[in-house]
């Protein structure tokens, strides 16, 4: 009876810790729901939209080692947390083929966040 006891414990906990790892997951990405960036447009539309890693220019601008892209510091809006987030976005062509629009393959910055005092 114990040693039942114990297994039924043990995966309680278990599955209760899988839970919340994922439920942090999706609460971790809720942080982006509402941005908006300088022009008031949303910024995220569903896994677009994570922290990076930043290097910050001596002109102020903002330089992601992971896309090669540099971020003009005019662009960035203030950070939610305290750390850089970059979301992106895949444009539209202006091509069409059989199966429909034609999508770009190289992302495109559509929100840039960085904390207040970075530059």
């Amino acid at each position: 009876m114990l040693l039942r006891t114990s297994v039924a414990a043990f995966a309680t906990a278990i599955s209760l810790g899988l839970w919340s790892e994922r439920s942090n997951t999706v609460l971790a990405h809720d942080i982006y729901g509402g941005l908006r960036d300088r022009n008031g447009h949303l910024c995220c539309g569903g896994q677009d939209c994570k922290p990076v890693q930043v290097i910050v220019l001596p002109n102020n601008n903002y330089y992601l080692p992971s896309t090669g892209e540099i971020i003009p510091v005019d662009v960035a809006a203030p950070s939610p947390d305290d750390r850089f987030h970059h979301c992106i976005y895949y444009p539209m062509a202006t091509e069409f083929d059989r199966s429909g629009a034609v999508w770009e393959s190289k992302p495109k910055t559509r929100c840039f966040f960085a904390p207040m005092n970075s530059s």
